[in-house]
């Protein structure tokens, strides 16, 4: 990750080079992937550790974020139609937006693959604690709960001990509006993370499956009992605002 004023410093390099090889500095969408070519030569330059780090990251059968294609005439246009409204010359404010914005799409684009990968691969591996893990996030998100707690159940089974696996469960039973259980089990996983029993997530399963850039599920005691707060709230609106409307 570089940081704020290596970015600046980095932006202002591809700014100098696109100035020294272009006359005209009209925003264009040819310019566009021109900006992304230098900044992939300047990154290389500049960052040779991190490229080391990418190119050396394991193999995997799962998307790779590293495997997008921000040269495309696809992704430029959709850079060029979010920004030319707002810019007509390259300038290093506009170079900086061209990369969050291909950054934004670029994650835009693994998320998707990274979700079909998953929802594809997860049946057909129910001992491996990991992959159900991250497959529970995926439906967590589309608000699949139920699915979401059979798979976490799974990782569950091989590792009882996780605070991540253990938060994710209380939070789909609260979801599923099973409150008493789900309470019981936010209560554990604070249990584990305050008296560091908490043993994380394992990859010990085919390594050639795991995601070289999972979107991983975050805890902390803070999270835990925020997510208990808001147990409490949903159970008092149950307790005296719904239930007397039954009664």
């Amino acid at each position: 990750m570089l940081s704020k004023s290596k970015l600046q410093e980095s932006i202002r390099e591809i700014y100098k080079k696109y100035v020294n090889r272009h006359v005209l500095s009209a925003f264009t969408l040819e310019s566009i992937q021109d900006i992304l070519e230098i900044g992939n030569e300047v990154f290389q330059k500049n960052n040779p550790d991190e490229v080391d780090r990418i190119r050396s990251r394991p193999q995997s059968k799962a998307p790779d974020i590293m495997d997008d294609e921000p040269f495309s005439l696809d992704r430029a246009l959709k850079i060029y139609q979010r920004l030319s409204r707002h810019y007509e010359e390259v300038t290093p404010e506009l170079i900086r937006e061209v990369f969050e914005v291909n950054s934004q799409f670029a994650w835009e684009a693994y998320r998707k693959r990274y979700t079909d990968y998953l929802l594809k691969i997860y049946a057909d591996h129910p001992e491996d604690e990991y992959i159900n893990y991250l497959t529970a996030i995926v439906l967590y998100d589309q608000k699949k709960f139920k699915e979401a707690l059979k798979c976490i159940n799974i990782s569950l089974t091989y590792n009882s001990s996780s605070a991540v696996y253990t938060h994710l469960k209380g939070l789909c039973l609260m979801q599923l509006g099973e409150l008493d259980t789900a309470r019981t089990y936010l209560y554990q996983a604070l249990f584990l993370v305050e008296l560091r029993q908490d043993i994380p997530p394992r990859m010990i399963g085919e390594q050639e499956l795991y995601p070289n850039y999972p979107i991983e599920f975050r805890t902390s005691s803070d999270l835990i009992r925020n997510d208990l707060t808001k147990l409490d709230d949903v159970d008092n609106i149950f307790q005296y605002e719904f239930l007397p409307l039954i009664n």
